[in-house]
């Protein structure tokens, strides 16, 4: 039986893991800049901007341009096309690690394919993920640390059903921002590993001081790859990623989001020699990785790519995204001050999160023990007063937001702060 509406026909109506509570959900009609409106014409200030590839807001006019010009000259071509080549070489420009490129479509097979790339160039089975970090929706990424105090305390489990327990048994979640623990950890089973996979700043954690070398250090002594997971950081902290502003190099790393200025297209780069098993036709010895995929390389998204990365550069926008991110947290901790709410912003500026609830908080153990219910519970009230966000996740800046975006926010902000706390959600 068919249904009538839309909404009914879409799974839950939602798309993935982001579903608004009922009370306050919409269906978006269109964005420009800033801002979005839905299907009744209402208008909101978006602070979500597509999960962070809208860096330049909404329907820029060169990433538009950029687009209309190459649909009019073919949507698809399934084989190497001109925008793809050029994009890859533009990476290779600006990622410090980048020698070479493979396209695929999203950030999740971004990281997927250069897990299997590290295990193939390795030989060996294990991986190394961080307790609390999100690289995507495949199997190797949905695992979650095992909860207990014993000694197999950094085993995995699914964190979706569908998942063998096989793959659990080659993931190891260590603690972030924790080198120390994370070598004693290792030690038993370093001949094991094929790959340590990190985000330079792992959701709203800033890397320690010497983590990260560190992570360079561990992976070389153990004849390990060193992946980063730059979906988010790419392109937004600085032109070339975390890896540039925090001056350490991965092996490998997966790009994404920014990558294809709104399209589904992401990329592994990295060291030639690895990124080549993946060439058909190369000789047969037991190492050559299948990285596929119809739309690998799609010129629209390449076409979309470049033309954001050229507004990038031009305009300096790591810069321009760190300040505006400065602003706006400056203005919530001043709000929650006025209202006497323990509270802090956690993150790189430009993809900064609300925590409700006192610090440090520098990994997923510290960020469990504040308020997630008052933070998630923020973020519906913010919605509720005309601003999108996740509620209890990321605020995403764009060069599109300016001082009146931050200052409705922020008005909404206040009182919506005012109304958790009376809500008695702080006591």
């Amino acid at each position: 039986m068919k249904h009538p509406t839309g909404a009914i026909a879409l799974a839950g109506n939602c798309l993935g893991m982001f579903k608004l509570p009922e009370e306050v959900a919409f269906t978006i009609a269109r964005g420009a800049g800033a801002r979005i409106w839905d299907t009744e014409g209402r208008e909101f200030y978006d602070y979500v901007m597509g999960s962070g590839p809208m860096a330049l807001g909404h329907a820029h006019p060169r990433v538009v341009a950029a687009i209309c010009e190459q649909a009019a000259r073919g949507t698809h071509y399934y084989h190497v096309n001109e925008r793809a080549q050029q994009l890859a070489e533009r990476v290779c420009r600006l990622v410090p690690c980048a020698e070479s490129v493979k396209f695929c479509s999203d950030g999740s097979e971004a990281t997927f394919y250069a897990l299997r790339l590290a295990r193939a160039f390795t030989r060996r089975s294990k991986i190394v993920k961080f307790n609390g970090a999100y690289h995507g929706h495949h199997d190797y990424a949905k695992q979650v640390l095992k909860t207990g105090h014993g000694v197999n305390d950094h085993q995995s489990i699914p964190e979706s059903a569908g998942i063998p327990p096989e793959i659990s048994a080659t993931v190891v979640i260590a603690p972030y921002n924790d080198i120390e623990g994370t070598r004693r950890l290792l030690a038993p089973i370093a001949t094991e590993i094929a790959a340590i996979i990190v985000e330079p700043v792992q959701r709203g954690f800033m890397p320690a001081p010497g983590f990260l070398d560190g992570l360079r250090v561990l992976a070389d002594g153990i004849g390990a790859l060193l992946v980063f997971d730059e979906v988010v950081t790419g392109f937004r902290l600085a032109l070339g990623g975390g890896q540039e502003m925090f001056g350490v190099t991965p092996d490998l790393c997966a790009l994404g989001k920014i990558l294809g200025g709104g399209l589904a297209l992401a990329a592994v780069a990295g060291r030639r020699d690895v990124l080549e098993l993946t060439i058909p036709g190369r000789p047969d010895d037991g190492r050559s990785v299948s990285m596929t995929g119809t739309l690998n390389g799609n010129p629209l998204g390449c076409a979309a790519g470049l033309a954001t990365l050229d507004v990038i550069e031009e305009e300096g926008v790591p810069a321009i995204l760190r300040d505006k991110g400065l602003k706006l947290g400056a203005g919530l901790a001043d709000a929650a001050n006025k209202l006497s709410i323990p509270f802090l912003t956690i993150g790189a500026p430009a993809f900064q999160q609300v925590v409700f609830g006192e610090g440090p908080v520098d990994n997923a153990e510290a960020h469990s023990r504040t308020n997630l219910t008052a933070a998630r519970r923020f973020g519906i009230e913010l919605v509720r007063r005309g601003v999108l966000v996740v509620p209890g996740s990321k605020l995403y800046m764009s060069i599109a937001h300016d001082d009146s975006t931050h200052g409705a926010f922020l008005d909404a902000a206040t009182n919506a702060m005012r109304a958790i706390r009376d809500q008695g959600l702080l006591n």
